[in-house]
């Protein structure tokens, strides 16, 4: 009889046993995976942007590039400001130091968001203008300078148009965009302002 009661209790507790290690084994198998593929869509996804944000190299290249031609358009608007004869022509380098100071302002801020290493040169074809203009004065200077207006900002626009379609960079291209318009208008004018210098030099027969 004893051995009997030892025996079913020995068979109660081993079937307890069984019970519980089976209710682990579920409760393990139902713990949340921490290594979801939700979050790691969201880390690719964030490295992603982080990758589209970076400028390629010629992003770069146009970043430096328009930081230099911005800084021409200042410093020869400055000389051409406190030397045109002609009161349109003045007027005219008196804006391109605005709108080219304030153009450069923000190429400045871009640039340092953007990691992208600038210098405080400008092209050469800039400094042989820069200098002709030093040395110029009168009617002579006025059209050496819209002459040179009108050329810059034929391949500012071209240039600034091209950006603002295949930049790889969106900051880079939003910025290009938005640039187009004034460049433009800056363009209209120069070439305003230099037929009507053409025509006081070479006015039409019997005038």
């Amino acid at each position: 009889m004893k051995k009997s009661m030892c025996l079913l209790m020995l068979l109660a507790l081993v079937s307890f046993g069984c019970k519980s290690d089976n209710q682990r084994t579920a409760g393990n198998s139902a713990s949340p995976d921490t290594s979801s593929p939700s979050s790691t869509s969201s880390s690719s996804a964030g490295n992603q942007m982080a990758q589209s944000s970076t400028p390629s190299s010629s992003d770069e290249k146009f970043i430096t590039d328009a930081v230099k031609g911005n800084r021409a358009e200042v410093e020869m608007g400055r000389i051409v400001a406190a030397k045109a004869s002609d009161p349109n022509v003045r007027s005219f380098a008196k804006r391109m130091v605005k709108d080219h100071t304030e153009a450069l302002n923000q190429l400045q801020k871009l640039a340092q968001q953007k990691n992208i290493t600038i210098s405080n040169d400008i092209p050469d074809a800039a400094k042989d203008m820069q200098s002709k203009l030093s040395n110029e004065t009168g009617k002579q200077l006025d059209k050496d300078y819209m002459d040179g207006m009108v050329q810059d900002h034929q391949k500012d626009v071209q240039e600034f148009q091209t950006a603002a379609q295949s930049a790889s960079d969106p900051d880079v291209k939003q910025w290009a965009g938005k640039m187009v318009p004034t460049l433009q208008e800056h363009l209209q004018k120069a070439q305003e302002i230099d037929q009507k210098l053409n025509s006081q030099r070479n006015p039409p027969p019997g005038a």
